[in-house]
């Protein structure tokens, strides 16, 4: 292969597709000249992208709301198939289907150790953590791309063990790369279990995703809010009690219209960092859409 097409922020509201050389098995230079290792990475293997998302987080970006240089490169939501493998990768193979966490961590250090992969101390010069595609995040290459090189292969890729079976459900599963796990993540770290009562701000598609997630663990009741009422008829397609926070009514109310009390067992933050569109022309996006928004969640109603 001789080259590469990935997507480009090329300034507020603006990207391209550019090419670009195609990927080594090579870390970026700023990270080993910084971190005081080697460039070659034969822990490594080069994916072709099967399926990718736009992430609200990508968004941000494009919108001009971070200080993303014009040539950044795009895309942290990648699910793909290995098509050369690094010498010391041991677990996976040519012709694998893999889905890629978007974060990036080296397996090794304390952070990683502890299972704090997103803060992992090896792979961003600048501050703990990485990810592909990203301002301020090590400098990696996007995955809004043709083919793109994936660090630390054994640890980092999620390999389904059924190449044709994955294929098959491949629109299901690409949502493993970052919008069902944030989800998950927010319901398990809320505390969710058997019988909670639980509330989800925010239903896009990682609130959606939490609050599916939440039913999983047990809970009793799922109620999520929103001022969309797509995005409130989609949660209440699963089975999830909803409140219109657009008529003004206080969410204690609301809640105690539901369960009869006026707090639940946990709560999940799913708003994000741009809880609805700003400025002429903006609209909301359809719960339908592939595009999730990063997000902190927390216990607590």
């Amino acid at each position: 292969m001789s080259g590469n097409r990935i997507v480009v922020y090329k300034g507020p509201g603006e990207v391209a597709v550019e090419s670009i050389d195609y990927p080594k098995l090579e870390i970026p230079g700023e990270v080993s000249r910084s971190m005081g290792i080697k460039q070659q990475a034969p822990h490594a293997v080069i994916l072709k992208l099967v399926t990718t998302n736009i992430c609200g987080s990508d968004q941000h970006m494009v919108r001009g709301r971070t200080t993303a240089p014009v040539g950044q490169t795009l895309g942290h939501e990648i699910t793909g198939e290995v098509v050369e493998v690094g010498d010391d990768v041991l677990f996976v193979k040519e012709g694998d289907i893999c889905s890629v966490p978007f974060n990036i961590a080296c397996g090794r250090c304390r952070m990683c150790n502890e299972g704090k992969t997103g803060i992992c101390l090896n792979v961003n010069p600048a501050r703990a953590g990485a990810a592909y595609g990203y301002v301020d995040m090590g400098g990696w290459h996007g995955g809004q791309a043709e083919y793109v090189m994936i660090p630390f292969a054994d640890f980092n890729l999620l390999k389904f063990p059924d190449r044709d079976a994955a294929l098959e459900k491949i629109l299901d599963l690409t949502m493993l790369s970052d919008i069902f796990p944030t989800g998950y993540h927010g319901a398990y770290t809320a505390g969710v279990t058997t019988g909670s009562t639980v509330y989800v701000a925010g239903a896009g598609p990682v609130g959606l995703a939490a609050a599916f997630s939440a039913q999983l663990l047990g809970a009793s009741a799922v109620i999520v809010g929103d001022m969309n009422a797509d995005r409130l008829a989609q949660a209440a397609s699963f089975g999830c009690e909803t409140v219109d926070l657009s008529k003004g009514d206080d969410l204690a109310d609301l809640i105690e219209q539901v369960l009869g009390e006026r707090e639940v067992d946990a709560a999940v933050d799913a708003v994000g960092f741009e809880a609805r569109g700003h400025g002429e022309g903006a609209a909301e996006a359809p719960a339908t859409v592939l595009n999730d928004i990063m997000t902190v969640s927390r216990a607590g109603a």
